[in-house]
């Protein structure tokens, strides 16, 4: 009882400071801070610190970049390019310095230069040379130019090019000072000494202490969905029990729909609803925990571990979730409808196209019967709804304790589980609990469904009033559409379950075996070290550092023109086609970016490769500053200001922590050792919390470990020693304020060189990416509904042959929507980037590009949701649709009949939207080259005409849209696609006003044109020349 009690004064403790403290999370901060303590620590041995003397502190420096708390694959991926491109900047650096020291050999005439001790034991330096500190200079600024812009190109390889950066920025400033190679060979033997020890550190506690594989993060944060998909459900259920209870009929109409139009789509609800705040912000978090499984998949695949699941089974699990995710997300359609409706002033607002008289919606005196109705419909299906939630959320907790993803199932005992799977001679009782829960809601469902429709007579051949029929429609569709995306969740989580039970069945959950890639597995391990990751969703995590991701159009289905050049066709053009790599190289805006990132490092560092101030910069450690501008300049000013912004206030805490780890215990070594652990075990909290910004933990905890662990140096090898590579000692109290000075220093001229000479701000990214965003989502629409005619049409080929056509076009839709969802965060991330530019001129239009980008997001969203419905429709259970149609008492070949009817008409309709969706596609081609390049739209341009598919599908057969057919599956996915294309429809025109208003519209008014030429011409030649007519029409 007590320690139930001490748990909840924790977890109310956690909860009230916000943090999000538990026991992985403890872990993998102790984890974290083991590696940099041994550095500090073994540093105090003898023969360590006589070996690598002046440089010893850089060991659990090095051991921090390379991140041991990282998970198995991402850890060994960012280690091994971590080793190589030190040992890249070992290579270089012999070269640089080989050509320092021939351009001092060559221009010295004294025959022996005095000598001094210099950083490391064995490289003695000398005295000023203008020929080798040139040399130097000129090649330090071409590596930082180098290493720069494919920090740009690369933003997934920060930290590891920050070490190649600490590398070069060292041997490039006692490169200029030595006499021989041998003093350059014993200065690359100690670096690299150095930084691999710090390597090895973190590479013993990474496979030593507490390991952490992808799996098992995957399985982590399986456990968090779990319990946010159980969430999700439940707040499903209490956003439809108060659906009812929404006054849709009688609400005030605050807005019309022309001022609606003015003022953009209204983002506030005119009505508090609780229900479906809470259920956005659950499926918000479900839908993050989906994209951090996804994109750590790749990562699961490509690892040897010891397992029950393989990488594959863990890949067919989250597409499985997947599936459930999707249909959950699907209810705010419904959220959506319902805030529309109430802007518009309510369900009496609603009327057809064509009927633009207001006088049938006057009368109001039905609604109250109406409400009544709507209030019966849903009291009705509530007990089939809540039997349907808990079967649903059981089935998850028997599915997750089936793959011993959880210990223990949360919802019955052992015996109960094992009784309940005894149920049928197959062992697979709960699947078919579930499934007869399933066609049990569906039979349910219906009398009510039909009685509601009986009553507000919705039979075809009974229309008398265009507005309420028209509006009861609407509600059926709405309606339908719920049930859809509730049927469609639990034959979710029943596929999940019968996956769990064949798991059990082919023996994979009996015991652990050593799983290890395929060969295929580990190629593209080794191509996506090199090539670009703009198509993965983790891309955006490492993009959120850099300022902006680099995501390249087209790639999908590798459609690229050139309007300069034809393709190559001689063996001349296409030899010389590959030069033009390289002023694409020197012009692009990477390349500028590192041109301005060495500049500003160079502002800097000029100082270490002139006479009069060389001396200087190495005492004062000007290094610090040189290094800091080089890690603060981003590719946007707004995310530049804000790296700087919190690298001083990581350095400032810093130096408050070196402080408190040195003084409190008044500079005892064992007792500074223990508090820096400490720090770096509470700096790891936002390192495992916040993994996408670790830019305050980082640098806070290496200027901590800069300034604790050189005062042990000093106390360990005695000041003289310390001093012999040419720098001042100073105590903690004065160390610390230098490195906060060289901080601000660095910062300073990292923030004059992101306004000069010119500028990249988060705003102008704002506008390229949502120009791009709708370029990528003109091929998505597209290519959707390309596969939903191939689907329907049966023309898609095996799905299994990777070279059928449906296979390829999904493929490449999973690719555009991907970068969809990167370039959507990248444009959040600029929203908030944004705050941190100073505005000169104009306001920002922040509230337009809002509205922009959540139209955006909706028509993605919306277009996600008509594909998946032509996918998943004819995958209902089978067992429903008997019980449907026995319950709809039909013969078998009237529902034969039937079914071919509905299926042929279904086919004909979708290849009717074709022509609907080439104009979308082209409009969003139109809208993408406006905002993109900031140019006015084209005169007369107007949204798609809607497509209003009820109307088609009457036109094709009278009888289509009986209520008889509520029961199909067919006409279920008909309502989906009606309200995600009526809704689409709407956000399009929206999407259409606002790009108006952001660029304007281009105007071709002749007569404007022709009253300024009459009145140029009258004040020039006179008023009686010009003819009558044209003076009077201008009059």
């Amino acid at each position: 009882m007590a320690d139930s009690q001490k748990q909840s004064v924790l977890k109310r403790l956690n909860d009230k400071l916000g943090l999000k403290l538990n026991l992985p999370v403890l872990l993998l901060m102790f984890k974290g801070a083991v590696a940099p303590t041994i550095g500090l620590a073994i540093y105090q041995a003898k023969t360590v610190s006589d070996r690598y003397s002046t440089i010893g502190y850089l060991i659990p420096i090095m051991s921090l970049f390379v991140v041991p708390i990282l998970p198995r694959a991402r850890f060994l991926q960012n280690f091994l390019v971590t080793c190589f491109l030190t040992c890249l900047a070992a290579a270089i650096s012999l070269l640089y310095m080989w050509t320092a020291i021939k351009a001092r050999q060559n221009t010295t005439h004294i025959s022996a230069e005095p000598r001094s001790n210099g950083p490391v034991p064995h490289a003695q330096i000398v005295p000023y040379n203008a020929a080798a500190s040139a040399c130097l200079a000129v090649w330090f600024f071409f590596w930082l130019w180098a290493y720069n812009t494919f920090r740009a190109f690369r933003p997934q390889y920060f930290l590891p090019l920050i070490v190649f950066g600490i590398y070069i920025n060292i041997t490039s400033l006692y490169g200029a000072i030595f006499p021989e190679m041998e003093q350059a060979y014993s200065l690359t033997r100690h670096l690299l000494d150095t930084f691999f020890v710090g390597f090895g550190l973190a590479f013993a506690v990474h496979f030593v202490i507490l390991p952490i594989t992808s799996m098992d993060l995957v399985t982590l944060t399986l456990n968090e969905y779990l319990h946010v998909l159980k969430g999700v459900i439940d707040a499903k259920g209490a956003l439809l029990t108060s659906l009812p209870s929404r006054d849709w009929h009688n609400v005030s109409k605050t807005s019309s729909v022309e001022s609606d139009s003015d003022a953009g789509e209204l983002t506030e609800r005119l009505t508090p609803w609780p229900e479906a705040d809470k259920w956005k912000a659950l499926t918000t978090l479900a839908t993050e925990c989906q994209i951090k499984i996804q994109s750590e998949m790749r990562y699961v695949k490509r690892e040897v571990t010891f397992s029950k699941l393989s990488g594959k089974d863990y890949s067919c699990i989250s597409k499985l979730l997947r599936n459930i995710l999707i249909p959950i997300s699907g209810l705010g359609t419904a959220i959506q409808v319902n805030d529309r409706v109430e802007r518009r002033g309510g369900w009496t607002s609603v009327r057809t196209h064509k009927d633009v008289s207001g006088s049938e919606l006057s009368d109001r005196s039905l609604n109250d019967i109406e409400k009544e109705r709507w209030s019966g419909l849903f009291g009705r299906i509530d007990p089939a709804f809540k039997l349907l939630w808990q079967a649903m959320i059981e089935g998850l907790d028997y599915a997750f304790y089936t793959l011993r993803i959880t210990k223990k199932p949360a919802f019955t005992t052992k015996e109960e589980l094992e009784g309940r799977g005894a149920d049928s001679s197959e062992g697979k009782g709960f699947a078919k609990y579930l499934e007869q829960t399933i066609n049990h809601f569906l039979v349910e469902r219906e009398g009510p469904l039909k009685d509601w429709c009986r009553l507000n007579g919705m039979e075809v051949s009974q229309v008398a009033n265009k507005a309420s029929h028209q509006r009861h429609t609407s509600q059926l569709y709405l309606l339908l559409d719920i049930e859809y995306c509730v049927v469609a969740t639990a034959t979710g989580i029943l596929d999940l379950v019968r996956f769990a039970d064949s798991k059990v069945e082919d023996g994979t959950m009996k015991k652990k075996r050593l799983i290890v890639p395929s060969w295929k597995n580990w190629q593209k391990w080794a191509w996506a070290i090199v090539l670009r990751e703009d198509s993965n969703l983790d891309y955006a995590a490492y993009a959120y550092r850099s300022g902006t991701p680099t995501v390249y159009l087209g790639d999908a289905f590798g459609v690229h023109r050139d309007p300069e050049h034809l393709p190559p066709v001689t063996w001349w053009e296409k030899t010389t086609n590959h030069f033009r790599l390289i002023p694409r190289l020197f012009g692009s805006p990477e390349s500028w970016f590192g041109f301005k990132v060495a500049t500003g490092t160079m502002v800097v560092a000029i100082s270490a490769f002139l006479r009069n101030s060389q001396e200087f910069y190495i005492k004062q450690r000007i290094i610090w500053g040189a290094i800091m501008v080089a890690i603060s300049m981003t590719q946007t000013a707004g995310s530049g200001m804000y790296g700087q912004f919190v690298r001083i206030f990581g350095t400032f805490l810093a130096m408050v922590f070196s402080y408190v780890d040195w003084y409190i215990v008044n500079g005892h070594t064992a007792g500074v050792i223990v508090f820096v652990g400490l720090t770096m075990f509470l700096y790891h909290y936002l390192m495992v919390t916040k993994p996408n910004d670790p830019v305050i933990p980082m640098i806070g905890m290496i200027t901590v470990v800069l300034i604790v662990a050189y005062e042990l140096q000093v106390k360990q090898v005695g000041v003289r020693v310390s001093e012999s590579n040419g720098q001042l000692f100073h105590p903690v109290y004065e160390l610390a304020p230098y490195r906060l000075a060289c901080v601000l220093g660095g910062v300073g001229v990292a923030c004059l060189f992101t306004y000069f000479p010119s500028v990249t701000t988060a705003r102008s990214e704002m506008r390229r990416d949502l120009g791009n965003t709708l370029n990528l989502l003109g091929q998505y629409y597209s290519s959707s509904h390309k596969a939903v005619s191939l689907r329907l049409k049966g023309q898609e080929g095996d799905i299994h042959d990777k070279k059928s056509p449906l296979r390829r076009l999904e493929k490449a839709r999973s690719q555009l929507f991907a970068k969809e969802l990167i370039l959507i965060q990248a444009m959040q991330n600029h929203l908030k980037f944004i705050k941190w530019e100073p505005t000169f001129g104009g306001r920002f239009p922040r509230e337009l590009y809002e509205r922009l980008l959540t139209h955006t997001q909706n028509i993605l969203r919306f277009t996600a949701m008509i594909s998946w419905t032509t996918k998943t429709f004819r995958d209902l259970p089978p067992s429903a649709n008997s019980l449907t149609d026995t319950s709809c008492s039909r013969g078998d070949n009237d529902n034969d009949n039937d079914n071919g009817t509905w299926l042929k008409d279904f086919k004909q309709l979708i290849a009717s939207l074709e022509l609907t969706s080439q104009s979308v596609t082209s409009l969003l081609a139109i809208l993408s080259g406006a905002i993109g390049s900031g140019k006015p739209l084209p005169p007369y341009l107007r949204p798609p005409e809607r497509f209003h598919m009820g109307e088609m599908l009457s036109s094709l057969d009278s009888d289509m849209l009986a209520t008889k057919h509520v029961c199909e599956p067919g006409y279920s996915a008909f309502a989906v696609m009606q309200v995600s294309t009526t809704m689409l429809s709407e956000d399009l025109a929206d999407l259409l006003a606002d790009t108006k208003r952001l660029v304007g519209e281009a105007e071709f008014n002749l007569d404007v044109h022709v009253d300024v030429v009459a009145e140029d011409y009258e004040r020039n030649v006179g008023v009686g020349v010009v003819p009558t007519e044209i003076r009077e029409k201008r009059e």
